[in-house]
Order: C-alpha cells, then sequence, then structure tokens
C-alpha cells in the first residue's frame, strides 16, 4: 500500500470491534486463530466500511442503500494518495526543501461516479481539505451522498451534479468557469449484466462458496456495474472527451481505475494517439490488484504554475460556480 495510507499497519478486527460496536456481531475467529469477517456477506463488509471510515477517518452516519456497491476502503486510500503523489507543490515547512502534496479546498476534483458511499470525497477531504465535484446518473446514489455529506458538515465543499446523459462522462458536468486539479473516476467494469454475473460467480468460488442462485448473485446497480464497452469503453470516451480543447485545459490530471490488466494497453494507447503524456500506478490490497492510469495535456511548468495557485487560493472554485447557470455547463448539448 502506499506509505501515506492509514491502512499499511495489520489491523485486527478485534481491536476494531471494541470501538465500533456495530462490527462486534461480525467478527470471528477463523481457521488460523486470526479474527475476520464474511465476505460474502454485504452486511457484515458494510459495517466493516462504517467503522473504517468512522475509527480512521471520523465519518459518522455513514451508510448505503441495499443492493450498492460498497467500496473497498483501504484500496480506494491508494487512489487518493497515488493521486496526491501527482499533485506537488514545493513544501512550505520551516525546512523549505522539497515536495509535499497540495492541500486545502483551492484544490479541487472532480469524482464521476460518486456513487451512494461517496467514498473518494470523503477520503480526499479528510486527508488533503479537498474540494469536489461529484457527479452520476443515479439521484438515488446522490441523494445519499448528500445525506452523508450533510452528518458530516462537508455539503459546502462537495458539489453534487446529476448527470443526465449516460453516454456523457465530462460533458453536462464541468462548467465553463471550472478548472480543476484532477478527476477521479471508478467506471462500470463489465460491459453486460451477463458479464458481472460470471464475475460474481467467480468471487463465490474464491470465497470457498458455491455460485449464489437466483436472479440475482451480485451487489450493485446496473449503473454501477456495466455500460456500454464496459471499463475500456468508458475511459476511452472520457479520453476522447478530456482532449477536446476547453476540458484539456480545465484538468491539470485526469484519472481512472481500471479492474483488468488487459484493460491498460488500449486505454494508454490511445491517449498516446491522443497526445497526452501519461502516468500509471498499481493499488495492491492481499491478492488484488487494480491498476489507475493518470494522464495530462499540459507541460510540467502550466502543471506547477496552476497547481501553485490553486493552493494559494482562499478556497473552492466550486462555490463560485454555483452562480453559474445551466447553459454554462462545458460541452452542454442543450440548455436544461
Amino acid at each position: 500500500m502506499h506509505p501515506r495510507n492509514r491502512h499499511r499497519e495489520y489491523l485486527d478486527y478485534r481491536d476494531l470491534a471494541k470501538r465500533q460496536e456495530g462490527l462486534r456481531r461480525h467478527v470471528y475467529e477463523n481457521a488460523w486463530g486470526g479474527a475476520s469477517i464474511d465476505y460474502a456477506d454485504q452486511e457484515a463488509l458494510q459495517e466493516l466500511t462504517r467503522s473504517l471510515l468512522a475509527d480512521f477517518y471520523s465519518i459518522r452516519s455513514w451508510s448505503i442503500p441495499a443492493g450498492y456497491l460498497c467500496p473497498p476502503v483501504p484500496q480506494r486510500a491508494d487512489y487518493i494518495h497515488s493521486l496526491a503523489d501527482l499533485l506537488q507543490v514545493p513544501s512550505s515547512d520551516s525546512m523549505g526543501a522539497g515536495l509535499t502534496p497540495a492541500r486545502g479546498p483551492g484544490v479541487c476534483g472532480l469524482d464521476v461516479g460518486t456513487g451512494a458511499s461517496c467514498v473518494y470525497c470523503l477520503l480526499g477531504a479528510r486527508e488533503y481539505g479537498w474540494s469536489f465535484i461529484a457527479s452520476d446518473v443515479d439521484q438515488a446514489s446522490l441523494d445519499n451522498a448528500a445525506a452523508i455529506l450533510a452528518e458530516n458538515k462537508l455539503q459546502e465543499q462537495v458539489q453534487l451534479r446529476l448527470q443526465t446523459k449516460p453516454c456523457q462522462v465530462l460533458r453536462g458536468v464541468l462548467r465553463k468557469s471550472e478548472t480543476i486539479a484532477f478527476v477521479v473516476c471508478n467506471p462500470p467494469f463489465h460491459e453486460t449484466l451477463d458479464h458481472a454475473r460470471q464475475a460474481a460467480n467467480s468471487k463465490w468460488q474464491r470465497l470457498g462458496r458455491c455460485a449464489e442462485t437466483g436472479e440475482k448473485n451480485y451487489q450493485g446497480q446496473a449503473t454501477e456495474l456495466c455500460c456500454e464497452g464496459g471499463e475500456v469503453g468508458f475511459v476511452l470516451r472520457m479520453a476522447e472527451e478530456s482532449a477536446r480543447p476547453r476540458f484539456r485545459e480545465a484538468c491539470i490530471w485526469f484519472s481512472a481505475l481500471l479492474s483488468r490488466a488487459s484493460s491498460v494497453d488500449p486505454v494508454r494507447q490511445r491517449l498516446g494517439e491522443l497526445g497526452a503524456k501519461r502516468r500509471g500506478f498499481e493499488l495492491r490490497q492481499g491478492r488484488n490488484i487494480k491498476w489507475v492510469v493518470a494522464w495530462t495535456f499540459l507541460g510540467r511548468s502550466a502543471r506547477q504554475a496552476r497547481l501553485s495557485a490553486m493552493v494559494e487560493s482562499p478556497g473552492s472554485n466550486v462555490a463560485a460556480a454555483e452562480v453559474a447557470s445551466d447553459s454554462e455547463v462545458l460541452g452542454s448539448d442543450s440548455k436544461r
């Protein structure tokens, strides 16, 4: 895991359960004498996520509706810290040497597909003080995210926006008056719900269970799980939009999470054809590996100047952009 990840050290679930009472009934002693939970039990997973967010990040009253994806907090934190490595500014401490991650609400990111959990916004706000624009195609997800943000007094730091056209990524969300430091994106991994079912069957087998029977053997809403072209199709559409003149100037670093190693090369190839500078990261949590592809169209000096200006700004440009009319949405095909 990333050196700044709070979850690098071994965590005994029994110790966590002493501080987070709701987790206690889900913790049991495994065959090796250690503490574990049933990772096939969605209620146990949600309680673990709630406990981690509460214990490590002081996030209160986190919950998601039944049937929505539950994020693995340590891996999502790794993504945030990897992005922070791209957003480095000269250190302002007394030593006056080296670089440090950019912090504060002037550093604004776009979370594409924030989901009901709103986890990237929560982690970025807590770890680095960043502000966010968070989009989703599902209104119920945004409603749940709004409740979490309100409970944690983060509603002024994170602005939620409904993407009304699922075929679009940046268009219809980012406004003309806005420049952002980064885009974080956890796209739908699968091409179809059938692919999602097959992946779920493999998961059950890895957990030593027979494949679940019934109409639905996987967790997550359709909009969270699949889209045209799966993760490669989604990120390629995002790449094409990012290369448009206005978008390529509006963001310092774009990025997306990929679940398959085979997805990395076609994305990197197209980004190269579009003239983007590319970076890549592996996120490892146990045997689980994900890949992050990041790209930019700005040179180093332009990136540094823009990021330094964001850090020095008194606050997020999100609040200022709220006065913008819907007709000012970048790339909007119509006035909504």
